[in-house]
């Protein structure tokens, strides 16, 4: 019976030891399964990825486009010289006048115009006075004191003539040329002043545009040579009737005038124009993206072995986007095309796919 039991118990440990064992082998196989990801490590650099391109030598013509407004070619602002009162208004704003033509009058107008006819007879009969008094100096008829008197008469009567008619000139207003009265900012017995702008007057039969370029621009201009021009997908050509050789002092740009005649334009309108600047031979255009201005030097980021060197550029120029360059590069580099201010030496980096 004692034996009996003893086989029974052994029986009952073989059992737990294999459940045991069982159990072991689930609970192992359930951490393989369901292990968790391991941890990154913190100190490995993750690479960044960056647009490129590889450099090529090129000879480059730049051609660059400065904006500026067209302007009517001839702009006046009238003003009276006296003081005095407007009485009447010959044309009004958006008029077409020709040279010469009055535009506003003062009521001083016909006193001063009464005063000049009477200055003028008085010269008249004065001129005529010295023909007679000439006559009868040749035929030493009169003395010569005689003679000189009225001559000196009829210079002082001339003299008072030409001043009568300044004052006249002065109460009213002529166009200077011929063209479309653009305002007039007074009204019928409006009190006026001297050198106040009472009204404009423009000519629009041609328009200017003013542009300010740098000095590389100007290298190869000549004067009334062809500009291409274009405004809201309108193009034509324009000639360059002006342009300033020496630099503005505070910007060390020069100014330009190209006149264009196209009624397709209007003044007010903003407009480009086109110049070709004189060729770079064997140098290398980049995006103005990939240079990095640091302490007044200018670098680019150059990819090798996926890490990058930082290599210091000249730039010659710039054009639209692009900055023509030369410098520690050479061809076939390949340089990082954006992004740069957030890049630093030695980085790791992965090209774009794109």
């Amino acid at each position: 019976m004692k034996k009996f039991k003893n086989i029974k118990i052994f029986k009952n440990q073989g059992q737990l030891s294999i459940i045991a064992l069982l159990g072991f082998i689930s609970v192992s196989i359930f951490l393989v399964v369901f292990q968790p990801e391991p941890e990154a490590n913190v100190n490995q650099p993750v690479p960044v990825v960056v647009d490129a391109i590889k450099l090529k030598v090129q000879n480059i013509s730049p051609i660059v486009d400065y904006t500026g407004r067209l302007e009517p070619s001839k702009k006046a602002e009238l003003k009276f010289e006296i003081n005095g009162k407007l009485a009447e208004k010959l044309a009004q704003a958006g008029e077409y006048v020709k040279s010469g033509d009055i535009i506003l009058k003062l009521e001083e107008f016909y006193i001063y115009k009464k005063l000049y006819e009477l200055s003028k007879k008085n010269f008249d009969l004065q001129s005529k006075e010295v023909d007679r008094m000439a006559i009868l100096d040749k035929k030493s008829l009169l003395s010569k004191s005689q003679y000189d008197k009225t001559v000196q008469k009829q210079i002082e009567l001339e003299s008072a003539m030409y001043r009568s008619k300044q004052d006249f000139q002065k109460t009213f207003i002529k166009a200077k040329f011929s063209g479309i009265i653009n305002e007039i900012n007074i009204d019928v017995g409006d009190t006026v002043s001297p050198n106040n702008i009472v009204a404009n007057l423009i000519d629009t039969s041609n328009l200017d545009l003013y542009v300010e370029v740098r000095s590389d621009v100007i290298e190869g201009l000549t004067l009334n040579m062809d500009i291409e021009v274009s405004s809201n997908q309108i193009t034509s050509k324009g000639k360059l009737i002006s342009f300033q050789t020496s630099p503005n002092l505070e910007t060390y740009t020069h100014l330009l005038r190209i006149r264009i005649n196209d009624e397709r334009f209007r003044s007010g309108m903003l407009a480009s124009a086109k110049f070709v600047l004189p060729k770079i031979n064997e140098s290398f255009g980049v995006p103005v993206s990939s240079v990095l201005s640091d302490n007044g030097q200018k670098f680019v980021f150059v990819i090798n072995n996926k890490k990058l060197q930082k290599k210091q550029i000249n730039v010659i120029t710039r054009f639209d986007e692009i900055y023509v360059i030369d410098g520690n590069v050479k061809s076939n580099d390949i340089i990082v095309t954006k992004d740069v201010s957030s890049l630093s030496e030695g980085q790791d980096i992965l090209i774009s796919s794109q």
